[in-house]
C-alpha cells in the first residue's frame, strides 16, 4: 500500500510541475508574441537593418538618430529646448532657414493634413516650426490662424545654422521636416518632394508599434 501511495504522490507532484512549466511557456509566448514585433519594429526603422532600399521607408533614415533633448536654441523670446514637457510625443519638426517662404508654408500644410488625417492617434503627434527671426508678428500671427496647434520659434542665425547642420542631407533640400521619436531622437527626414501620403504611411507605422506615454 506504501509503494502505492508513495507512486501515486510522485506521479501527483510530477503533474502539478509539468502544469506549472506549461503555464509558464504559454505566459512567455504571449509576452514574446505581443513584444517582439514592437522591438523588431524599432529596431528595422532605426537601423535599417533588414530593409531594401527604398521599399518601406517613405522619408531618408537619419543614421545615427539625433539627439535633440540636449539641444538649446535661442529664441526672439529666450533661450529655450525645443524638445520638452510632460508628455512624449511624436513630433515634426519643420525646419525654415528663412522666414518661412513658399516651400516652408507648402511643408507645414502637408504635415497639417497628415496630422489631421491621423484621427483619433492625432493627439501623439505635435508639430513644431524653427525659423529665422526675421518672420515678422504679423506673419507669426498668421500661421498661427491657419496652423493653430503650431509651436513657433523664431531663432537667431547662430541657432537656425546648428539646426541646419545636425539635420543635412544630400537628398534633402534646406526646408525640411524632421520626425522626432517619443524620446527625443530625430529620426527621419523629409522635403517637399515627399507626399503627404508618404508621411503619413510611415507615422501610422510607428504609431502602431510604439507605446502612447
Amino acid at each position: 500500500m506504501e509503494g502505492r501511495e508513495g507512486s501515486s504522490t510522485l506521479q501527483e507532484n510530477g503533474e502539478i510541475i509539468t502544469n506549472s512549466s506549461s503555464k509558464k511557456i504559454q505566459i512567455f509566448s504571449i509576452a514574446a508574441s505581443v513584444f517582439l514585433p514592437i522591438v523588431a519594429a524599432y529596431i528595422v526603422f532605426y537601423t535599417g537593418v533588414g530593409i531594401p532600399d527604398g521599399t518601406t521607408n517613405q522619408g531618408e533614415l537619419l543614421q545615427p538618430p539625433i539627439n535633440f533633448n540636449d539641444l538649446k536654441i535661442s529664441s526672439l523670446e529666450e533661450e529655450t529646448q525645443l524638445i520638452g514637457g510632460e508628455h512624449q510625443k511624436w513630433r515634426y519638426l519643420i525646419i525654415s532657414p528663412s522666414d518661412c517662404g513658399e516651400d516652408c508654408e507648402k511643408l507645414l500644410y502637408t504635415s497639417r493634413q497628415v496630422h489631421i488625417r491621423l484621427g483619433e492617434k492625432a493627439s501623439r503627434v505635435e508639430r513644431l516650426l524653427a525659423t529665422h527671426h526675421s518672420m515678422t508678428e504679423e506673419k507669426k500671427e498668421k500661421l498661427q490662424l491657419e496652423h493653430p496647434r503650431l509651436k513657433i520659434f523664431r531663432l537667431n542665425d547662430n541657432s537656425v545654422n546648428t539646426l541646419h547642420e545636425l539635420t543635412d542631407h544630400k537628398k534633402i533640400d534646406d526646408v525640411k521636416a524632421i520626425l522626432i521619436d517619443q524620446e527625443g531622437f530625430a529620426m527621419m527626414i523629409y522635403d517637399n518632394q515627399h507626399s503627404g501620403n508618404q508621411l503619413l504611411k510611415d507615422i501610422k507605422r510607428l504609431l502602431k508599434y510604439s507605446y502612447e506615454k
